[in-house]
């Protein structure tokens, strides 16, 4: 029997998705046992993290705008910035919470009084209390730290940011390159018992895999009963990955930003991390079909062109172009997609080009021009569409109005 190898709990949801039009591979669903959904946090840092992208730089008015849309989106958690750093930061954070989001608002904090007064100041609802954990950054950034002191350092801020009534994550900036695994365990305890609400597993150099996440996040969860969150770097482009290895692991947020903008190589790309949710474990609190306004909006407002082929909301996603391709989504559209693409907010289309059938052709007629014709129509359009790429006559695509152009002067003939 097909799909014999799932057992109730797989297989009744391979069947709710099915229901939504998605159809994805069912071996995801093998030994699966249904998550806690409603721990699933997306804790979005496009406001912060996202403007550590060089060159990028927010004004009021578009970080304004961007929570706004992720609130629309649904998401339950907003790292708004860094309010130390700035007037600016501070200004635009508070006017974020007067727009009344349903998100939570963080705000980013080095382990020091003063960044901690300033996150308290602005009236945040939770804190990111940042303390570097590596041998490297004890070494360089901080003198030669001792684990002792850290100890010391780290019970004081997270306990004094616990005073201020703020929901706390303590984050171990680069948590994956400490080698002293019991001296990780013991911060992370450490943190959990000065007041910490959330433990944040940091890859911060995008240099560990999901193996090396998982065994993380399980040897911490071990240790404290806490939430566990991760925030994984893209270097080795692994960071969705990463995440997802972290929620197989025990996590329950994920760190994420729009567009997977950030420091290097970015971070886990928030758009990308939210369906992978939806048709991986079966999480439902996000809208979708927003995800594509949302990623071309952070596209906009922070100049960071996309790649066509970037996943779920790249230009070329939902473009079919090849022959084979075309006539399968004529016949029926789930031969080439696994997803209708309106889940997302996207719209399928077909290019007409080099490498296009005629099936294309009628596709692009009875679909996006609203007109019939006959097979040999499109054969003869075909003919014309080859010859010109094969005289060099033509090198882009051809639009639909060409398309249509070009079938009116041949049924002319």
């Amino acid at each position: 029997m097909e799909e014999e190898y799932l057992e109730e709990q797989g297989q009744k949801l391979l069947k709710r998705l099915e229901r939504e039009g998605i159809l994805p591979s069912p071996y995801n669903f093998v030994n699966f046992k249904a998550p806690k959904l409603d721990n699933y946090i997306v804790h979005d840092s496009t406001l912060r993290e996202g403007e550590q992208t060089p060159g990028v730089i927010f004004s009021l008015e578009n970080k304004l705008e961007i929570a706004k849309k992720l609130d629309e989106v649904g998401i339950q958690q907003i790292e708004a910035g860094f309010p130390a750093a700035s007037e600016k930061q501070r200004n635009c954070i508070k006017s974020i919470l007067n727009m009344n989001l349903d998100a939570q608002l963080s705000a980013f904090a080095r382990a020091k009084k003063e960044d901690i007064d300033a996150v308290a100041d602005v009236g945040a609802d939770g804190i990111v209390v940042s303390l570097s954990i590596s041998p490297y950054h004890r070494k360089h950034k901080f003198g030669g730290m001792t684990q002792e002191t850290y100890l010391e350092r780290l019970e004081e801020m997270v306990s004094y940011a616990e005073s201020y009534g703020l929901f706390v994550i303590y984050s171990a900036e680069d948590t994956t390159r400490e080698n002293d695994l019991e001296f990780l365990k013991k911060a992370y305890k450490t943190a959990e018992d000065a007041g910490a609400d959330r433990a944040r597993v940091v890859d911060t150099l995008g240099c560990t895999g999901p193996n090396g996440m998982a065994f993380l996040v399980k040897e911490i969860g071990s240790v404290v009963d806490i939430p566990i969150e991760v925030h994984c770097h893209n270097d080795l482009g692994l960071a969705l990955a990463n995440s997802l290895a972290a929620i197989d692991a025990g996590a329950s947020t994920v760190s994420t930003s729009v567009n997977g903008i950030g420091e290097r190589a970015g971070i886990t790309v928030t758009e990308e991390l939210i369906p992978a949710l939806h048709i991986i474990y079966g999480t439902s609190p996000f809208e979708m079909s927003q995800l594509n306004s949302l990623s071309k909006l952070v596209e906009e407002l922070s100049g960071v062109k996309m790649p066509p082929h970037k996943p779920i909301t790249g230009e070329n996603v939902t473009v079919h172009s090849s022959g084979i391709h075309q006539h399968g989504v004529l016949i029926n559209p789930q031969t080439y997609e696994f997803y209708p693409p309106r889940l997302v907010g996207q719209k399928r289309r077909v290019y007409i080009d080099e490498l296009s059938g005629r099936h294309g052709i009628m596709y692009v007629a009875e679909k996006e021009l609203k007109i019939g014709i006959s097979e040999d129509t499109a054969k003869k359009v075909l003919e014309k569409i080859k010859a010109a790429y094969s005289s060099g006559a033509r090198r882009s695509s051809y639009t639909p109005d060409e398309v249509k152009e070009m079938i009116a002067e041949t049924e002319k003939r």
